[in-house]
């Protein structure tokens, strides 16, 4: 993960909460879209990870 990236992330998680938590909120949110956030999650993990997810729904 880039760490501009990382950053963005770890403003908007909460105590308590993991990464997955913050991310999950984010695809969840109602103008989610993978493409709005390829570029910042380029060659990352994160971007397979997240589509996996989504799948499952």
């Amino acid at each position: 993960m880039k760490d501009d990236v990382y950053e963005e992330l770890l403003k908007l998680k909460k105590e308590g909460e993991s990464f997955s938590d913050v991310i999950r909120k984010l695809i969840k949110g109602k103008d989610f879209t993978l493409e709005r956030y390829f570029g910042m999650l380029e060659d990352s993990e994160v971007v397979d990870e997240i589509e996996k997810y989504v799948k499952r729904f």
